[in-house]
């Protein structure tokens, strides 16, 4: 039977794709054994579509049945290695109940125990370079990978540890991500470049549309959301440059993409027409994706899109800056309410939201033209 790695990862779509530097780094110290991902219901698809794991489970949290359902189907399998990158209890105790010779996560005194090799999280490196501390910080025995990356860590300490990630230019601009550590899988992506084609013509986009902006206007935290009338006010901005604009995203943004497709007269609304995997390919066509801090940003770096990420209640300090070389920030740097919590909130706790509402359009723009004008 063949042995398996399995990666315990429930989070939302943005951990999980700021996770791809470590999973890439897996498959290349273990290629002969089965990668497996758990991961939350309706998000599997683009993980096994793009090789990063050969197959995987999804949980629906909430539905104990689900747990114990793919528990059952993991329980008869080889397991050498769990990594369990997620911090939740629930997360910690289903690990425990599978069988596997190693198993390692972060450590914290709830759930430290559950672990052979509890990793002290280095909270202030960026998020994929913490999930890599996993594998960096495991325990030497014969799960040691091949070409041992013990000394790795020493080597690029230096580099993580200063504010290499997080500091950016005048304009916005972060500083490249070194290619050793990439989240783009884009080259496994243009081996669909018809079936991306395709897609683009179902939605009445022609082959030869070479200026395409993408515009990601929601969040699962509604003070993340850039405002509306900045949205559309680049859009139309845009348009009048013969941009295509296209609008995407989730579930639960359908009501702002419709307005945002009123106010832009040419846009094109995607938002719910698309799998993860889909919206992704169609990201390796345009010129740029401009979101807010949330999964859309990560999806642009799997993508290698260059990407302009509006950051309003969280900060670059965070970690969770888009890990991509292409890419800039724009944000209001001087408000002393920042950052005023790890994920924003549903409401601003000051009732102003000033992060997000004196971010004008035109700065945006002008980060944009930065963005576009650099190779």
């Amino acid at each position: 039977m063949k042995k398996t790695i399995l990666v315990v990862q429930t989070a939302f779509l943005g951990d999980l794709l700021l996770g791809i530097p470590f999973y890439k780094a897996i498959r290349n110290q273990w290629p002969e054994h089965e990668l497996v991902l758990i991961c939350k219901k309706g998000l599997l698809d683009f993980f096994i579509q793009t090789k990063l794991f050969d197959t995987g489970y999804e949980i629906e949290k909430g539905n104990s049945h689900s747990y114990s359902e793919v528990l059952e189907k993991l329980n008869q399998k080889t397991i050498e290695i769990i990594f369990c990158p997620h911090e939740s209890l629930r997360s910690a105790f289903f690990v425990q109940k599978i069988k596997a010779k190693q198993k390692i996560g972060f450590k914290k005194w709830t759930t430290s125990w559950i672990f052979d090799s509890a990793i002290n999280k280095p909270k202030s490196w960026p998020e994929p370079l913490r999930q890599m501390s996993l594998l960096w910080g495991m325990a030497t025995d014969s799960l040691t990978p091949q070409d041992s990356n013990k000394n790795e860590l020493e080597q690029n300490r230096k580099e993580i540890e200063s504010d290499f990630f997080s500091s950016s230019d005048v304009n916005g601009a972060l500083r490249a991500i070194p290619e050793k550590w990439s989240a783009s899988v884009r080259s496994q992506l243009e081996n669909n470049n018809l079936k991306r084609d395709t897609l683009l013509e179902k939605f009445g986009i022609a082959k030869n549309q070479k200026k395409m902006i993408v515009l990601f206007p929601g969040s699962v935290w509604p003070t993340k959301m850039w405002t509306e009338n900045g949205f559309s006010s680049l859009g139309q901005k845009l348009e009048k440059e013969n941009y295509q604009v296209l609008i995407m995203g989730g579930k639960g943004e359908e009501e702002v993409a419709q307005r945002l497709n009123k106010q832009i007269p040419n846009s094109i609304n995607l938002v719910g027409k698309t799998s993860i995997y889909e919206t992704i390919l169609i990201l390796t066509r345009v010129q740029a994706v401009i979101g807010n801090d949330s999964a859309s940003s990560h999806m642009a770096s799997a993508a290698d899109a260059p990407v302009l990420a509006v950051f309003g209640p969280t900060v670059l300090d965070f970690g969770y800056r888009p890990w991509t070389s292409k890419v800039s920030i724009a944000q209001i740097k001087d408000l002393s309410c920042r950052p005023c919590g790890p994920h924003g909130h549903k409401v601003c706790p000051l009732g102003t939201h000033e992060c997000m509402t004196k971010l004008s359009a035109e700065t945006v723009y002008r980060g944009l033209k930065t963005l576009l004008n650099n190779p």
